[in-house]
Order: C-alpha cells, then sequence, then structure tokens
C-alpha cells in the first residue's frame, strides 16, 4: 500500500470506534418526497419465476428466514459488528453465497409477478421478504453491511421493484402498504444512501466496486428525495463521470482484465444513464461515448454464438435480473440495449425481438429498435487492441461456421493488487463456430478454499508458457497480486490472409527468463502457428512447462508429438514441439491440474495436453493448429 492508503486504512479503523455506537439503530420514518415514474413501463405483461439460483442452489423466496445463512456450507456467519465479521478465511462460510441471497436480486421478479397478475400473494411476499430483512439486519450488524457494493446491488433491484410495482399508486390506496413504505422500506433505504455515501471504496480498492457505489447512489438518489438527495446525486455522477474514464481504455476495454466482469460493470453504467436520461440529468457527451466504445468492444470480444472467451475472474455476478431466464447471456442484451439506445442496428444481436430487460428499462423504443434489426448479423474479422494488448483473430466463412482465436498480451490487472486477475500473459484461447475447443479453465472460488484459488488464477492454468512452481506475478492472498509483470507488443499485423502478433514479458525476470511469444493466423489454410522464444540468461536449469487446456466436451487423442482434438464435426490437429515431452493430465489432485470451472463454485475434470522439459539455455519452440 502507498503512504496515503496506509493513512486512510488507518483511519477507517479508527472511524469503526465511532460506527460501532450507530450500530443497531433502525431508522425512524424520514422525510421524503418521490421523483414520477423513471421507467418508460408499458401495458405489456412481463414473465419472471419466482425461484432463484444461488451459484446452482435453488431457493425459493417464500422459504427465506435467514439473512446470514450460508447455503452452500450450511452454516450462519455471526451477529456482530459488520467489519468485525471474518470474511476472508472461510471459518465462517462463504460470504458469496451470503450476499448473492442479500442482492434481492429475485424481489424485481416478484414485482413482475404482481404485475401480471395482480395477485396480492406477491405484494404481500415483497412485504414480509423487506420487513424481515430491516428487523434482522439492523444498521452496521451483521455480514449484509459489511461490503458497500452489496449495499449498492440492494439499492438498485430496491429501485427496480419500487418502479416495477408503481408504489406510489399502490400506497395511495393502500394503508396498510402505505404504512410498510413509510415506516420500514424508506428509512432503510435512507440508511443504504447514506452507508453507500460514507463508505466508498478507495486507493487499492477503488475498481468496480467503486462504480458500483456510484451507480446505487445515483440511482437512489434519483428515485428518493431526501433532504441529503441532491448532494449525494451529484457526488455520485460525478464518480462515475470520471470512474468510466478511469476504468476504460479509450476503446472501452475494462482495466481490470475479468471478461465476465464486463457484463457485470456495463449494466451498473446502463442503469445510471437510463436513470439520467429520464430524470433531465443526463450524463455527459462524453460518458456516452465511453459507454459506446465499451459495448463495440463487447460487439467483438464475442463469437459468433455470443459466447465471451474467458479471461481473469468471473463470479455470475448481476446487478439484476429481468428476463425469465435466470440464466440469460447478458452480454447479448447488453448489445440490444446498445442498439436501442444508440439507435444503431449494428449492435443488435440474438433474436427478432428485444429482450424483457431491455423493454422494461426502454419502454417502447426496444419494440422499434428490434423492428430495424433485419435478422442478419454483421460478418466479422480480426480486431486488434494493440495499446490494450488484447488480440482477436477470426475467420467467419458460411453462417455459424467461425475460427476465433482470442490472445492475452494485456497487463495483469487493474490498481496495486490487481484483485481480479489472472497470471496469464500471452495465453490463448480458441474456439471453433462458437464452441470452446482450447480454453481458460475459469475461476471457481474467491476466499474459500485456498488451494483451489490459487490453482485456478494461476500460470499453470492457462494457455502459456510457464516455470514449474511459479507465477508470472506473485500471488500472496485471493484477491492479492504483488510484482506485476510488464508487456510489451513488439510487432503485430492485420490483412486479409495472413494476422500476427509478437508480444513478450517480465514475469520471470526473478529467474532471468525472457518469454516472447508470436501467433500467427494463416486465413486461407485455417491455421495457427505458435513460436515461444525462451531467453535464458542466469546458466540454472528451469523446468519448462507448456500447458494446452481443454473443454471437457471435446475429444483428445494424443500420440507422440501430434494430437487431435474434435467435437461435432469440427477438430484441430496439433503439431506440437518434438523437443518436449507430452502427456495428457486430467482432474489432477496432487498437483492440482486438469480442471474446468464453468460456474462460479462449480468444477469438473477436464483434459490438459501438457509438454515439459529441462531448459539451460535459449531455446525456440513451435507449436502449429490446424482447422477443419
Amino acid at each position: 500500500m502507498t503512504l496515503p492508503e496506509l493513512v486512510y486504512r488507518a483511519a477507517q479503523r479508527r472511524q469503526s470506534i465511532t460506527l460501532k455506537r450507530e450500530m443497531g439503530v433502525h431508522s425512524a420514518a424520514v422525510d421524503f418526497t418521490t421523483v414520477a415514474a423513471i421507467l418508460p413501463l408499458t401495458d405489456e405483461l412481463f414473465s419472471a419465476t419466482e425461484h432463484i439460483d444461488i451459484f446452482g442452489i435453488p431457493v425459493h423466496p417464500a422459504e427465506i428466514r435467514d439473512w446470514s445463512f450460508d447455503v452452500l456450507n450450511k452454516c450462519r456467519f455471526p451477529v456482530k459488528y459488520a467489519k468485525d465479521i471474518d470474511i476472508r478465511t472461510g471459518t465462517s462460510g462463504s460470504a458469496k453465497h451470503v450476499w448473492e441471497l442479500n442482492r434481492m436480486l429475485f424481489l424485481p421478479r416478484l414485482a413482475l409477478l404482481y404485475r401480471k397478475t395482480r395477485d396480492v400473494h406477491y405484494l404481500t411476499l415483497i412485504m414480509r421478504l423487506v420487513s424481515d430483512w430491516v428487523e434482522k439486519n439492523p444498521y452496521l450488524v451483521g455480514i449484509n453491511w459489511y461490503s458497500n457494493i452489496e449495499i449498492n446491488i440492494r439499492l438498485i433491484n430496491w429501485f427496480l421493484t419500487w418502479e416495477i410495482l408503481r408504489v406510489e399508486e399502490i400506497a395511495h390506496r393502500n394503508t396498510f402498504f402505505r404504512a410498510f413504505v413509510n415506516d420500514t422500506w424508506v428509512p432503510s433505504i435512507y440508511q443504504h444512501c447514506k452507508f453507500s455515501y460514507a463508505h466508498p471504496s478507495l486507493h487499492s480498492s477503488a475498481n468496480n466496486h467503486l462504480i458500483a457505489e456510484y451507480a446505487g447512489l445515483f440511482v437512489a438518489a434519483s428515485k428518493w428525495t431526501f433532504t441529503e438527495s441532491n448532494d449525494w446525486k451529484d457526488y455520485a455522477k460525478r464518480g462515475l463521470e470520471r470512474e468510466i474514464v478511469q476504468q476504460h481504455s479509450a476503446n472501452g476495454i475494462n482495466r481490470e482484465e475479468a471478461a465476465e466482469y464486463i457484463q457485470f460493470i456495463t449494466d451498473f453504467l446502463l442503469i445510471a444513464l437510463v436513470t439520467g436520461d429520464n430524470t433531465t440529468n443526463a450524463f455527459s457527451t462524453a460518458f456516452r461515448d465511453r459507454f459506446r466504445s465499451i459495448l463495440s468492444y463487447i460487439g467483438h470480444l464475442l463469437t459468433i454464438n455470443g459466447q465471451f472467451p474467458k479471461y481473469g475472474d468471473e463470479d455470475d455476478g448481476r446487478v439484476f435480473l429481468l428476463n425469465e431466464d435466470l440464466h440469460d447471456n447478458n452480454f447479448i442484451s447488453l448489445l440490444q440495449a446498445g442498439a436501442i439506445y444508440f439507435n444503431d442496428p449494428d449492435y443488435w444481436r440474438g433474436g427478432p425481438e428485444a429482450d424483457q430487460k431491455n423493454r422494461l428499462l426502454f419502454g417502447i423504443k426496444a419494440q422499434a429498435a428490434s423492428a430495424k434489426s433485419n435478422g442478419t448479423e454483421t460478418v466479422r474479422s480480426s480486431k486488434f487492441y494493440p495499446d490494450e494488448g488484447h488480440f482477436i483473430f477470426r475467420k467467419q466463412t458460411a453462417p455459424g461456421r467461425e475460427i476465433y482465436c482470442h490472445f492475452d498480451a494485456a497487463p495483469l490487472g487493474y490498481l496495486s493488487i490487481a484483485a481480479h486477475a489472472h497470471a496469464d500473459v500471452l495465453s490463448f484461447v480458441v474456439y471453433l463456430d462458437g464452441h470452446p475447443f482450447l480454453i481458460d479453465p475459469g475461476t471457481y472460488c474467491y476466499h474459500t478454499d485456498a488451494e483451489w484459488r490459487h490453482y485456478f488464477v494461476s500460470t499453470r492454468a492457462h494457455n502459456t508458457i510457464g516455470i514449474r512452481g511459479m507465477d508470472q506475478a506473485d500471488f500472496v492472498g485471493p484477491t492479492l497480486w504483488l510484482n506485476h509483470y510488464k508487456v510489451l507488443v513488439k510487432d503485430y499485423s492485420l490483412s486479409a490472409d495472413y494476422d500476427h502478433v509478437m508480444a513478450t514479458h517480465t514475469g520471470y525476470k526473478k529467474c532471468h527468463i525472457q518469454h516472447t511469444r508470436r501467433l500467427e493466423f494463416l486465413k486461407a489454410d485455417d491455421k495457427i502457428v505458435i513460436t515461444d522464444y525462451i531467453e535464458a540468461k542466469g546458466g540454472k536449469p528451469i523446468g519448462l512447462e507448456m500447458p494446452f487446456h481443454l473443454h471437457p466436451a471435446v475429444d483428445c487423442k494424443l500420440d507422440g508429438h501430434h494430437s487431435v482434438i474434435s467435437f461435432a464435426d469440427r477438430k484441430v490437429v496439433m503439431q506440437l514441439d518434438s523437443q518436449m515431452q507430452w502427456s495428457v493430465v486430467k482432474g489432477s489432485l496432487n498437483p492440482h491440474l486438469g480442471w474446468y470451472s464453468d460456474r462460479f463454485y462449480k468444477k469438473i475434470p477436464s483434459p490438459v495436453i501438457i509438454g515439459a522439459m529441462p531448459c539451460t539455455s535459449s531455446l525456440q519452440l513451435r507449436t502449429e493448429l490446424a482447422f477443419s
């Protein structure tokens, strides 16, 4: 940490003494007014499912009784001052599972069901759940007051629920509901806003959490007018204007280097953008331009069927769930939002109709934009982002046919701790027709299962050159990296028949090793050639490794230095370097190797072709991938 951050952290500890005096206090009724309906809801009948999914564990809202209960480990976090709770070691369970429940992503879904059926059961259930949460989570007490990002995701879902219900209309005719709103719900909303404003994520923590905090407070202060709302709104809007630029390159690439987080972060920006426009408090042209750049990057990043190449952390995080499908493709939804917001059909992906989320956010504009979509998607070619270190190699031929490769020559991550980064520089993944062949194994977990956390973020778990027992940076905690490597893109080119990139990094400097990789895409031959240059300066022998991680669904055959990987009617023929000894490993526990996580807290065995050799001097390795 820098000296200013050390001072800031010390001040936070001192502040805790004062805050403990406020803990446990339920807010009294507060004076407030509300802005008229912000979301342009139509009379359309929307659909949703009642149940929710906590990382694969089904939960029905009507059965929720304990807001501090970890449904995975069947244990409960202690009831005490929030910041005194241990979430780092897993001794009390998985905080992620508790927080996922307490984000209340299910609440707008219940509001949609009430709006569709007018069944008072859903309205009563919403009142019971919110009242129960407020009673059992007094201010600053318990795990659900620990993290400011969680406070603000809950605020956003309360805002959406309020908008979908049209709360003012119900309160006008229902005195019981009005008492619930005035005496229970709004006072807690006020405490959430107060907490959000007072506990920003600063210094090394000023990543996606800060965007979430500004977005939640901006949306809430735009809807509910308290004494402080104008100040909160101005503060949050300034923060969003700053952070969209700070945390994204001019090309719209998020600096955290975590692909799935892109959809998560962009939803915060989207809900703030829509709220600002609909309350005559629009964001600047610079904000909208950077938002458009983010959507453009998403459009280039996705495969032909809308899949995204994994890099960095992923935790299935969502800001809200407004489509009927709990596991919808939010990247596709965001591109639809871009087509609607910017009146640009080139963004459109997915079916001919706008999804429910965008119909809720944009009303009749969503219908107009879907009418402009003719059902054909833009044929995309390779796209390079050399300044950011992301290189997308692509060849599309017949409809549905695509060779896709993402090459990573990006920095480790964002800010000094690079919290959501993986040590994966000069790694690559390959998709054929949208199906993954060579993969990034995913994330699996954060703060629990330390050995598994280290494996999934390690260099060995990625398709790059490794040195046995070493990562390209120093992993010192679940979300903490030190001694970040530097990356240099040395050369690149794009043409109709041939694309290539050449890059190097300093991750093995302590071993006096320099790794440089050249990746060439020979489009006419449907072939990728990878050349690795190892410059050894120390003279001491090291164990060199080259893994190729494969998707569990592919069939793999290895014969010496020749391998065939196949799935459906597609295959990759790999000619491996003869200097290495090659083997296939799947589901190894000692050491961890050959695993794939397609969802948070889920992992299955997956084959990895791995080459090994001793290295005492400089050498060159060559790998060829032929696609058919």
